[in-house]
């Protein structure tokens, strides 16, 4: 017989009793809100006080189980981390903030990825590349000076246009910038040699304002849709084609309940052609999935609690969060979804990321 611990966890206004079986991974329901735990923690960032913010996965093209996860410490730049949580890489390229990643096209190796930070040091997207092996590389040349006044959230998007970066200023204001590639030693030919040649042009392509402080977005390529979340307002979409207008639509309003204040982080799963948004709710600490495509019907939502078997604590004050459908190991059978955590408990120790089964989550939700 499993024996099993009990907490308080307060949610959506309520103090609830939740029974957690002492095995991983946990579920259990509480009307639309599936209690879930997380399999894998990262190591803390190395700042302390509000330092991790925003994560991104990097695909490995070979081996799965060899993938990576890319977090922002905003005091510091970029840490690299195993599907074990464990610290690989540092990158100390200043004050990032969000981070998003893309597959690099042909002539690039297979498994290459440009990833795009915004860095508030100087207000400006900085760029790095991925190699197949998982070498993470700043092109510290190639900072696009976006001529905002405080840099906040970033996304990335990809059409047959190439890869872009949307960023916004707390002011409200977005940005929509195209990247050309070029070597260093001759400009106007496409990069074909060493990333130490690489330079990178950033184009200005549109730029359009939302009505308070923005800061998550989230782009789904194939469908060339655009989200983003306003904080106090809730999560609006628009063509993320730059040849269209900026018309955004509101697609889910902060009620106090599905969406409460502040909306933050979000991003994409697919599943087949369809999938969900997945949205940090961080003023009731929970994360809220909309359905994919139009009228984008809100689908159930999740919070992180503790798991006492594996000692990883539960997720509160979420800011960034990324999700990936390819990621097919042992451990997360159909994809995973990492979440910065804003309070590590589990010891206490600086913020870190958690990994969470997919599987799980549509498990508890019944998806």
């Amino acid at each position: 017989m499993r024996t099993a611990s009990i907490k308080l966890v307060t949610l959506l206004g309520l103090t609830v009793i939740a029974t957690t079986p002492r095995c991983a991974p946990q579920a259990s329901l509480l009307d639309d809100v599936a209690l879930v735990s997380a399999s894998i923690e990262t190591d803390p960032v190395s700042s302390v006080d509000d330092a991790a913010d925003d994560p991104a996965v990097w695909v490995h093209p070979v081996d799965l189980q060899s993938s990576l996860i890319v977090g922002t410490d905003k005091q510091f730049g970029l840490e690299v981390y195993g599907l074990d949580g464990k610290l690989r890489q540092r990158v100390a390229a200043g004050l990032t903030n969000n981070v998003d990643i893309r597959t690099l096209p042909s002539p690039w190796a297979e498994g290459s990825a440009l990833l795009a930070a915004s860095n508030r040091t100087a207000n400006t997207i900085s760029l790095f590349i991925m190699s197949p092996t998982g070498e993470l590389n700043w092109l510290s040349e190639s900072e696009v000076r976006t001529g905002l006044d405080e840099v906040y959230g970033l996304c990335l998007f990809k059409n047959t246009d190439g890869i872009q970066a949307f960023i916004n200023d707390k002011d409200g204001r977005y940005q929509q910038w195209g990247f050309d590639f070029a070597s260093s030693d001759h400009p106007e030919q496409e990069f074909e040699q060493s990333v130490s040649a690489l330079r990178i042009r950033g184009t200005l392509l549109r730029e359009f304002r939302v009505t308070s402080q923005p800061e998550g977005c989230a782009a789904d390529d194939e469908n060339e849709r655009l989200f983003v979340g306003v904080e106090a307002e809730g999560v609006f979409t628009l063509d993320a084609n730059a040849r269209e207008p900026a018309v955004l639509a509101q697609l889910a309003a902060v009620d106090g309940a599905n969406l409460a204040a502040d909306v933050e982080g979000m991003d994409v799963f697919t599943v087949g052609d369809a999938g969900y948004l997945v949205v940090s709710s961080q003023g009731n600490n929970t994360f809220a999935l909309f359905d994919r495509h139009a009228p984008y019907s809100y689908a159930g939502s999740f919070a992180l609690t503790d798991d006492a078997v594996l000692n990883i604590d539960g997720v509160s004050d979420t800011d960034g969060i990324t999700a990936s459908s390819q990621i097919r190991t042992p451990q997360f059978p159909e994809g995973l979804i990492v979440v910065q955590d804003g309070a590590n408990t589990m010891p206490s120790a600086p913020q870190n990321f958690k990994l969470v089964s997919w599987q799980v989550i549509a498990d508890a939700l019944g998806l």
